[in-house]
């Protein structure tokens, strides 16, 4: 019968092909392990020997059947194993870090940064934790921040220095970036910070094993080669090349990478790896291959693939052993292997063979960003470059044409198929990730990664070579090298200053990440004529024609007003979105000091999340950093129409930032007196509350002995069908007696943002009695340095009847106005 010879076929495919059902198996065993983690820590044993027991049943003569099923349960078992055995042990630091403790470090340097300013960053492998008058001795991670007075340190030194712990934090935000997981798979149990870096003291060399000296001792002289040679973009680029390190990466020069499609060249992964064994590759096999006799007693295919495993081998020992080139070396020399025995042609096996090795490794690779786009970006290539090949055969290739020309052509279409195939299967993961679509990412890599694994890679590399013998000459073949630098700096400059060169998209969740991979492998085959891929595309496309629906409804025809207190950590920001389409965002947090983005990395994604590509109005209640620093990004790429502020202007860099963003899109300022009559959007009634007049008049209202920004804030009272919403921005006693003054009679609310983060010098009884809240929303970062919200503020809002809602404890959440009353919704569990 024709279906039992393909079912016949498929149990033979699998038994000649195990590692792909065992990849399986076993990354399922690691998600279990994860899922079911807290409530099977602890059976190590049982689970041991449960493992023994079905390998000693496999054994056991019985069908095949049975016996694939007793292998595969063996790997998921596994999987759970290691998982388990890999999670995150009890740590001393992480302890002293729940309590911000205060102690005195001393461990190794493993790397430095610079940050921002006067900052730098340091990894330190600490090894002795000194706490009052005792020692404790461990070996863990912590991740240094020095705010001022760097010293010079070298990686191996050991240094002593006083430091306050504190843990990693998530804003809790759907949409988020999981910073806390992220630094915890990277082994790090703690952040600690140095207030001067005069107080750090150099104790000797450092605690580093022998592959770690080994690696510096190789790495120093390379490091300095490029320091002393290039120019400081040159030196920043070509040290992320060549060995693995970030530092000298800005914000603008990362930014122009990512916009072009290009931030994968800036750390050491698959393509890089990838280009040295292609690159060592032709290089030897054309040498062996000069020599007839050596080919007549060797396979010297064999031999070059055992030689490039050397090379690969040691350009991710000069690159750091970077987790991601350990990831990407495991899967070249695998593949290289492969061909040593003669099954290269397998290419599905060996690709499963090298995620469960890699997986073996660190079972947590499996949730890591970057372990997911390598292994998606070749399973894309693999499955998507023949079909794209396919049907473009007749436009991309000649066969009848065999010159020098024809050669080129061929290696740039085959670059084009291969590039095409990656950007599309990676594309749902991206825009998932990342939130970006690059238009420009196909013919960019196009120009670029031929410059880069023909000229600044094999250059760069050939420099360090020949390190050992000339330095003079070393530095003669790197600057030949950075000529190529130039060229691929120019091109990217060049594309990534056209506005259109990328674009911001929605994030789609993850079960509309499925729906775009099933509309991807439907489609091709559909396209190869297989009759029920057809009626499974049209399916999926009617599944994902409702999902549309949902998000077209909540995002432009919901007569509901929801208004979301986003957490932005020691700060206010607040979406509000007005029935129908239009959105209104009242401040956007923000940090006194540092780089940090967060309308970038935190408002951002957290409006994409919500498929919100636009806002209306940007309002800022005065321009404190904590309010300010958030909103320009919002403002250059939500194309807002209007900016509502008190008019009250600083010489701080940020706010005159935001002020040319403004007059540069063309979007529209509103005063207070070009609000004083109130304004009706959508049937939603915003009243503005304070500063009544403008800025030459606000002596009446602050006393001589006020800064003048906090009771100046921008106080807005929003209502709608019956329900209020206040906005006091940061105002405190002095502000709140002009807002009773002035508005008292109009104050009343359903919902108050407790003004001043819950400060004691605000919400007074006066304030408090005006407004009567049935709900308080206390927006501030948790174990502030402030210590907001204080204990007084707290109890006189409990004392009007209110229901508090901390964001520092709950997370971001939406109050909606809906036809029965007020609803409350937590986006995310917090701990």
């Amino acid at each position: 019968m024709p279906s039992e010879r393909i079912s016949g076929e498929k149990r033979i495919e699998v038994i000649n092909r195990p590692l792909i059902p065992v990849f399986f198996f076993f990354i399922s065993g690691i998600i279990a392990g994860r899922i079911l983690l807290s409530s099977i820590q602890g059976i190590y044993l049982p689970l041991v020997l449960l493992i023994v027991c079905l390998l000693v049943v496999s054994f056991i003569p019985r069908s095949r059947s049975f016996r694939l099923i007793c292998f595969l349960s063996i790997f998921f078992l596994t999987g759970i194993f290691l998982f388990i055995s890999a999670s995150k042990q009890p740590s001393i630091l992480t302890e002293l870090a729940e309590t911000k403790s205060s102690a005195i470090l001393e461990g190794t340097v493993l790397n430095q940064e610079s940050l921002y300013q006067e900052r730098s960053r340091l990894d330190v492998s600490v090894e002795a934790v000194y706490l009052n008058s005792n020692v404790i001795y461990l070996r863990e991670k912590a991740a240094v921040t020095v705010y001022k007075n760097m010293i010079d340190l070298e990686v191996g030194q050991r240094i002593r220095f006083p430091a306050s712990l504190s843990l990693f934090k998530n804003f809790n935000n759907p949409g988020r970036y999981d910073y806390e997981d992220a630094m915890a798979m990277k082994g790090f149990s703690c952040r600690a910070s140095v207030s001067d870096g005069r107080y750090i003291i150099r104790v000797g060399r450092g605690d580093l094993n022998f592959i770690m000296k080994a690696m510096e001792a190789a790495r120093g002289p390379v490091r300095k080669l490029i320091m002393n040679n290039l120019s400081p973009i040159n030196q920043a680029v070509y040290r992320a090349l060549i060995l693995g390190e970030m530092q000298g990466i800005d914000n603008d020069l990362r930014e122009s990478f990512n916009i072009t499609g290009l931030g994968h060249i800036l750390s050491v992964s698959g393509m890089h790896v990838a280009l040295v064994a292609v690159t060592s590759f032709s290089l030897f096999r054309f040498l062996f291959s000069l020599s007839y006799g050596l080919m007549l007693r060797i396979d010297i295919r064999k031999l070059t693939a055992l030689i490039t495993c050397l090379c690969v081998f040691a350009y991710t020992f000069i690159a750091g052993f970077q987790v991601s080139a350990k990831r990407a070396m495991i899967m070249a020399i695998t593949y290289l292997l492969s061909m040593v025995i003669g099954r290269e042609k397998d290419s599905w096996s060996t690709l499963a063979l090298a995620a469960v090795i890699v997986l073996a490794l660190d079972p947590n690779d499996l949730f890591n960003i970057s372990f997911q786009l390598s292994f998606i970006a070749v399973i894309g290539i693999f499955w998507l470059s023949p079909e794209i090949y396919r049907l473009s055969k007749a436009v991309l290739y000649d066969d009848h044409i065999e010159n020098i020309l024809s050669r080129v052509y061929v290696y740039f279409s085959s670059l084009l198929v291969i590039t095409l195939s990656a950007v599309i299967f990676l594309l749902p993961v991206t825009t998932y990730y990342f939130n970006r679509v690059s238009v420009i990412a196909v013919p960019i890599n196009l120009i670029v990664e031929p410059l880069l694994g023909l000229w600044i890679l094999p250059v760069g590399l050939l420099s360090v070579v020949f390190l050992p013998v000339s330095s003079s000459l070393s530095s003669i073949i790197l600057k030949l090298g950075a000529l190529g630098l130039d060229c691929m700096m120019n091109i990217i400059r060049f594309w990534s200053g056209f506005p259109w060169a990328s674009f911001l998209s929605i994030r789609p969740n993850p079960f509309e990440v499925i729906l775009c991979y099933s509309i991807i492998i439907f489609l091709v085959f559909t396209i190869k004529k297989r009759s029920w891929a057809k009626w499974g595309l049209l399916f999926i496309l009617v599944i994902s024609a409702i999902d549309a629906s949902y998000w077209i409804y909540e995002t432009r025809f919901n007569r509901d007003i929801r208004v979301t207190f986003i957490d932005v950590g020691q700060g206010n920001s607040a979406l509000v979105q007005l029935p129908g389409r239009e959105r209104m965002l009242i401040d956007g947090g923000g940090f006194t000091s540092g780089s940090y983005d967060t309308g970038k990395m935190v408002v951002a994604p957290f409006l994409l999340y919500l498929k919100i590509r636009r806002i209306d109005y940007i309002v800022l209640s005065h321009p404190h950093p904590d309010h300010l620093n958030g909103l320009n990004f919002i403002a250059e790429y939500f194309n807002p129409k209007e900016f509502w502020y008190n008019g009250q202007d600083v010489e701080t860099p940020e706010f005159l930032e935001l002020i040319k963003t403004v007059k540069k899109k063309g979007i529209g300022v509103l005063l207070p007196d070009d609000l004083s009559s109130g304004r009706v959007i959508e049937g939603v009634k915003i009243e503005l509350c304070h500063p009544p007049v403008a800025e030459e008049s606000w002596s009446a209202y602050v006393s001589e002995d006020d800064k003048g920004l906090n009771n100046n804030s921008m106080v807005l009272r929003i209502s709608y069908r019956g329900k209020s919403f206040i906005f006091p921005g940061d105002i405190e006693s002095q502000g709140e007696r002009n807002v009773v003054k002035n508005c008292g009679y109009n104050l009343d609310s359903d919902v108050l943002l407790a003004p001043h983060h819950g400060s004691k010098t605000s919400s007074t009884v006066p304030f408090l009695d005006a407004v009567t809240p049935e709900i308080s929303v206390i927006s501030c970062g948790k174990g502030n340095s402030f210590g907001f919200p204080h204990a007084e503020a707290i109890k006189r809002l409990k004392d009007t009847g209110s229901e508090i809602i901390g964001i520092h404890e709950s997370g971001a959440v939406r109050i909606s106005v809906k036809e029965d009353g007020l609803r409350i919704k937590k986006f995310v569990e917090t701990n």
